[in-house]
C-alpha cells in the first residue's frame, strides 16, 4: 500500500508543478502566475466574493486568499468594494482590465485539461473528474478529522 500511495503522491506532484511551469510561462507577459488564476476564473462566474468566500471556497488559509488579491489589485485585474449591507466584508470584483484576459485563460485552462486527458475516452474523462473529487472529498473530510476509514471496509 505504501507503493501506492508514493505513487499517488508522487504523481500528483508531477502535475501539480508542470501545470505550473506549462501555465506560468503563457502568463508571463500580463504578470499573472498560476496562483491567481483561480481567483479571476471564479469571478467570472461569481463576481462579488468575499475574501473569507474565497479562503472556504479553496479551502486556504485567509493569508494566502490575501497575498493573491493584493497582487491582482496591485496589476488591477480587480478592485475591493465594501458590502453594502455589512460593512466589515470587502467584496472582491473583476475589472475590464481582468475581464479581457477570459478568453486567455479560459483556452490555457482548456488546453492543459486536454493535455492532462490526452489519450482518454469521454467515459474515462467522465470517471476521472468524479474520482479525483471523490478522492479531494476524502482528502478534505480527513484533513477535518472526519473518519472516513471506517465507512470503506
Amino acid at each position: 500500500m505504501t507503493e501506492k500511495h508514493e505513487t499517488i503522491v508522487k504523481s500528483m506532484s508531477i502535475i501539480h508543478r508542470s501545470e505550473h511551469i506549462f501555465k506560468d510561462a503563457r502568463l508571463k507577459e500580463t504578470g499573472l502566475c498560476v496562483g491567481q488564476l483561480r481567483y479571476l476564473f471564479t469571478l467570472y462566474r461569481e463576481d462579488g466574493l468575499s475574501q473569507e468566500a474565497f479562503a472556504k471556497r479553496f479551502s486556504v488559509d485567509k493569508a494566502n486568499v490575501a497575498r493573491h488579491i493584493k497582487r491582482l489589485l496591485d496589476l488591477e485585474f480587480v478592485r475591493r468594494e465594501q458590502d453594502k449591507h455589512d460593512k466589515r466584508i470587502q467584496r472582491i470584483f473583476v475589472t475590464k482590465k481582468g475581464l479581457a484576459l477570459k478568453n486567455l485563460i479560459v483556452a490555457l485552462t482548456s488546453q492543459w485539461n486536454d493535455i492532462l486527458t490526452t489519450g482518454f475516452s469521454d467515459e474515462e474523462k467522465l470517471e476521472f473528474f468524479r474520482l479525483i473529487v471523490k478522492m479531494a472529498d476524502n482528502a478534505s473530510n480527513a484533513a477535518k478529522g472526519e473518519e472516513i476509514y471506517e465507512r470503506t471496509k
